[in-house]
């Protein structure tokens, strides 16, 4: 803390006669809040200004929103089409763009004033996320989008905080790559985005393994948090257990959340505590309407305890608050996992997905508490609610476990923050050390045994489901483009044969071929 303080100061004195500007994309701004892209840009352009003397720009969906939430400068995002072959055309226009040809796309297209922003930028930075694959392709290429105008401008690019697939395509994998190679530094948030940036090309002095960017977001208390919704809410004065739970696995079709009620109802008899379900998707300062609320009423509806609360959806900072003070986190999203962990709070996990799984096994063995992180199928066989009981009867070594890891995990994510403020600094880059293995803190009793058995299966089984869908879309959007091709020079066609030109060609070529006819063929 002292160092980074050190860091904070000096950058000051030194910069006191120019503010540098970092440009931040994140996933800001959606049409519903979504509590974990919004923790990810602000947790990150935070670390930034503790270091660096700089003016921090939000790229985001919902500029006004932005400003007023954060209380920092905000843009309109690159925005891509969602059919795969419709994305690949967009980023070449974005390219064009990005070199100057203003004819490449129309213009009050945003990557205008984003191309400006970057010219008159310092830095770039891509905050953390789950976007960088093919499931999501659309916000692969909004950031390939942002690495490529960085690259052709030449300003400093650091990706941080990512989760690599697990699906990619090859098309999507090459797009990440060139992203990821012009990238001054690179963070990968699980043991196997890591493993993949290697196997993508990318070297240790670049690669690095790092905490979620948000990790650390939570402020000290309620008294702390500000927002839609958050003033008003009562935060509980007691003792309770945090749940969250979003939609079930559309690609898989399962059928969990009246199963999730019930777990619910004997975690309540178990441990004496009521329940507060905190939703990260949604309207925001409202409950009832769409995204986790939904999945939350279901659940509240296959419950008999009565101790179960709906929450609104709160911002970010008091959706963390209200995590980290909990006794228990359940849930099947991921920063739930995320803050908690980070403070210390017992986390029991539930994948719906390869995806899913990827991402909260990782997040979890960075703490080494992966065996509390269980798949789907284990729902079915009881296998969550042995894993909450044995992790409640436990509660006092699993926080005592993620205590003792807490300053050496913290030492390393402020050393990648120190690493990439260097970066845009141009103080002289520092070297990022990346996290390491961790002392585990297991389990032997049969629940783990089976969820560790049954996760290759389900990784498998879900991985393949989600890999022919992205195949199939690319496909479907492939021959969508072709059909839409076909059709405007059908169109083209029909515009050229109704047109006074060509009709008069035909009565001069059919003019010219009587002339023959009657002069026997001789000009």
């Amino acid at each position: 803390m002292l160092r980074r303080l050190a860091k904070a100061a000096a950058a000051h004195l030194l910069g006191k006669d120019r503010v540098l500007k970092i440009l931040v994309q994140g996933d800001l701004g959606q049409v519903a809040y979504h509590v974990g892209d919004e923790a990810m840009a602000i947790a990150a352009a935070d670390e930034l200004r503790a270091r660096l003397h700089a003016g921090i720009v939000l790229l985001t969906r919902d500029p006004e929103q932005t400003r007023e939430l954060y209380g920092m400068d905000a843009i309109d995002t690159l925005v891509f089409p969602w059919p795969p072959a419709e994305r690949s055309r967009h980023l070449e226009l974005v390219r064009r763009a990005a070199r100057g040809d203003r004819t490449a796309l129309a213009a009050e297209d945003s990557v205008w004033r984003v191309i400006d922003e970057v010219k008159s930028a310092d830095g770039v930075l891509i905050a953390g996320g789950g976007n960088m694959n093919s499931l999501y392709g659309w916000l692969l290429y909004e950031r390939a989008a942002l690495g490529l105008i960085a690259k052709e401008l030449g300003k400093p690019l650091v990706v941080s905080g990512q989760t690599f697939g697990p699906t990619l395509l090859p098309q999507d994998q090459h797009i990440l790559h060139e992203l990821l190679d012009y990238a001054a530094l690179v963070g990968a948030r699980e043991p196997s985005s890591y493993a993949l940036g290697f196997q993508m090309g990318l070297d240790s002095g670049k690669l690095t393994r790092v905490l979620d960017d948000a990790s650390f977001l939570a402020p000290h208390g309620p008294a702390d948090v500000k927002g839609p919704g958050a003033e008003e809410f009562e935060f509980p004065t007691g003792p309770y257990i945090a749940a969250t739970f979003g939609p079930e696995s559309w690609r898989d079709g399962t059928r969990s959340l009246a199963k999730l009620g019930e777990v619910l109802d004997r975690a309540v008899e178990l441990t004496g505590l009521p329940v507060y379900l905190v939703p990260h998707v949604g309207p925001l300062g409202q409950d009832g309407q769409g995204g986790d609320h939904e999945s939350h009423e279901t659940v509240l509806a296959h419950s008999r305890s009565g101790r179960i609360r709906l929450c609104p959806v709160l911002p970010a900072p008091a959706a963390a608050a209200l995590t980290v003070g909990a006794e228990l986190v359940l849930t099947n999203r991921y920063h739930p996992v995320v803050f908690g962990l980070a403070a210390g709070v017992p986390v029991v996990a539930l994948a719906n997905d390869f995806y899913s799984d990827v991402r909260l096994h990782g997040a979890m063995d960075n703490w080494g508490v992966q065996d509390w992180a269980l798949p789907l199928s284990s729902l079915d066989i009881g296998g969550f609610d042995l894993a909450i009981a044995e992790a409640w009867a436990r509660r006092t070594e699993f926080r005592e476990h993620l205590e003792s890891l807490r300053p050496r995990i913290r030492a390393v994510h402020e050393n990648w923050w120190d690493a990439v403020a260097s970066i845009f600094s141009a103080a002289g880059a520092e070297a990022a050390k990346g996290l390491e293995d961790v002392v585990t803190l297991g389990s032997d009793s049969e629940w783990a045994k089976q969820a560790k058995g049954q996760r290759l299966q389900f990784r498998a089984l879900s991985g393949g489901i989600a890999r022919l869908w992205t195949e199939w879309d690319d496909v479907r959007s492939q021959r969508d483009l072709l059909l839409h091709e076909r059709n405007e020079a059908l169109d083209e066609r029909e515009r050229i044969v109704q047109s006074r030109s060509f009709k008069a060609a035909s009565v001069l070529r059919k003019g010219a071929s009587v002339l023959r006819r009657v002069s026997g063929g001789r000009r």
